[in-house]
């Protein structure tokens, strides 16, 4: 009998094993047994199901799926199954609670397990994996598990706790930490306004009591429960996430833009600003396509006209800029990447009271047209499939910016929040000091600095194998490779890579953990998603090595 050994029992370990049941019909192999290592139940702990409902996801239920469907190109067979949506009854338009996501999650693993032939056999694990050594997974609880190939699968990992003191919270997945010390009225500083902030922010107003209701007027208000703490929030741009936007919204993608691709023909500068002017412009290439499509009354120039003087044109030249406000009349309609980007860039207020109405009247105009920047999405996931490195990396940043961002509701409740003096707003790349036991935030955007007893900062910790999980430090220093804090792993079979680059031939890696397979936790469907394409490749690079084991 042969064995594989999934470490995590997330959605990349269901949608890997949905995988190999699929190919099994077409790649039969022996009698193979399954262990699957997590001590949480299948979802993994992301998706458990004992958190707040007051944790959403972030994608709509109708834009979830763990099965493919005929879009998938893929070698094995495609076995379709239900979207999120259609599985639990809920409109697709919703947004739901990750525990409900993760419901879903373990209901698919039951369907998927029991679709599986009577040779092969599942045995789950309720703990956690501490170490491996050769092919021997040691289990927290004592246990082993002999595996005759072993796939980490971990998802995202525990950083260094690495504290300023007793009032300090460091980078944690927001549903584990202990927000008990943040007493009632106190002001808390908050690095980062990410999706990560969104929870805290919810367990700590709505979660202690407060509510919110909308006025007669249409404005959403909130009522004090009387225990939330005064969050002061910034980060590196200083505004929170646009809201998340719904790709359904889109005409069509834009006809192929004329002019050479970025990233192909010769190899990408290794300076992203060299190669930056050539994105900026397929990106607008598909923002005023969109335009052009949609609003009609925003534009003055046919897509036609636009688009034939617009391939010839340098991004950021004169003559660009000229056809731009030609075409596109209102400087609020054009696209304007760097101001997108960083917008508060350049910008500075005396009080916090101003830059909160500033910041409330951006919120309040994205989450009125939370689609406005839609068309990009695709031609960002296009040019990434062609990129890497640091121009990859000041991509990936752009594309989580706009595509993703919390449900427009929470906004909608961050800017009541703010209404209410529970939430204040720091701005950019606030910089804290410790003086005296208290926190002090200085701030590009505001003139004077804030102070606080606690200080929390609300994103997830560093990925960095060599801390946080014992079985991946223990690789490292067994002699596996690491890149930026990264297992590194064959980008094509995801092997894991010893520091003299050899695949290891029976160890595989794939998550945000490691250098390749970093997918998110599901897929789009109708989309083509490379979530399945993925996994169709690795669950027939398993089954094709188990068949070639046996007949040695």
């Amino acid at each position: 009998m042969t064995t594989i050994a999934f470490v995590g029992a997330g959605p990349r370990t269901i949608g890997l094993l949905e995988r190999l049941a699929a190919n099994l019909s077409a790649l039969p192999a022996p009698r193979l047994r399954v262990h699957v290592v997590d001590p949480y139940p299948p979802g993994g702990r992301v998706w458990r199901p004992d958190q707040s409902p007051l944790l959403w996801m972030n994608s709509r239920a109708g834009e979830v799926t763990m099965f493919p469907d005929d879009t998938v190109r893929c070698a094995g067979p495609v076995r379709t199954g239900p979207t999120l949506a259609q599985w639990a009854g809920l409109p697709s338009g919703t947004f739901p609670s990750r525990r409900a996501a993760g419901r879903y999650l373990r209901w698919c693993f039951g369907r998927i397990a029991g679709s599986l032939p009577s040779t092969v056999d599942i045995v789950q694990h309720r703990t956690r994996a501490v170490r491996l050594c050769g092919r021997t997974v040691e289990l927290a609880d004592g246990d082993r598990v002999e595996a005759d190939l072993v796939v980490l699968a971990q998802g995202n990992i525990d950083g260094r706790d690495e504290r300023y003191g007793a009032g300090h919270l460091p980078p944690a997945y927001t549903a584990d930490a202990d927000l008990s010390f943040l007493p009632a009225g106190a002001d808390v500083i908050v690095r980062g306004l990410g999706l990560a902030f969104v929870d805290l922010m919810m367990l700590l107003t709505e979660g202690r009591g407060g509510t919110f209701h909308r006025g007669a007027d249409g404005v959403l208000r909130y009522r004090r429960g009387g225990a939330e703490p005064v969050l002061w929030a910034g980060s590196r741009r200083g505004v929170p996430y646009l809201p998340k936007p719904d790709p359904a919204a889109l005409t069509g993608p834009p006809p192929p833009s004329t002019g050479p691709a970025p990233g192909s023909g010769s190899a990408v500068p290794a300076d992203p600003d060299a190669f930056w002017p050539a994105v900026c412009k397929e990106l607008g290439w598909a923002y005023y396509h969109e335009l052009c499509a949609t609003r009609r009354d925003r534009t003055a120039m046919p897509w036609p006209d636009f688009a034939g003087r617009y391939a010839s044109l340098a991004w950021g030249s004169d003559g660009m800029r000229a056809l731009v406000a030609e075409a596109v009349p209102d400087p609020a309609d054009r696209f304007d990447p760097d101001a997108l980007a960083d917008p508060l860039a350049g910008k500075a207020f005396a009080s916090e009271e101003a830059l909160a109405g500033w910041l409330r009247r951006r919120i309040a105009g994205t989450v009125a047209a939370p689609d406005r920047y839609a068309a990009i999405l695709p031609a960002l996931l296009r040019i990434g499939d062609r990129l890497s490195g640091p121009a990859l990396g000041r991509l990936a940043k752009l594309s989580a910016f706009l595509g993703s961002g919390p449900p427009p509701y929470r906004l909608e409740q961050l800017c009541a929040l703010s209404r209410a003096g529970v939430v204040r707003f720091l701005g950019r790349l606030p910089a804290v000091t410790v003086d005296g036991g208290m926190f002090v935030a200085h701030s590009a955007t505001l003139r004077y600095p804030v102070t606080a007893r606690f200080l929390v900062d609300a994103r997830l910790p560093d990925d960095d194998v060599r801390c946080g999980d014992p079985l991946l430090a223990g690789l490292v220093r067994d002699g596996a490779a690491i890149r930026g804090g990264r297992l590194a792993v064959d980008p094509d079979t995801f092997q894991v890579l010893d520091t003299a680059g050899r695949p290891h031939p029976e160890r595989l890696a794939l998550g945000a953990f490691a250098t390749a397979g970093r997918l998110g936790s599901f897929a789009r469907p109708r989309s083509d998603a490379a979530f399945f394409r993925q996994n169709d490749a690795v669950a027939r690079w398993l089954l094709h090595h188990v068949s070639a084991s046996t007949r040695r």
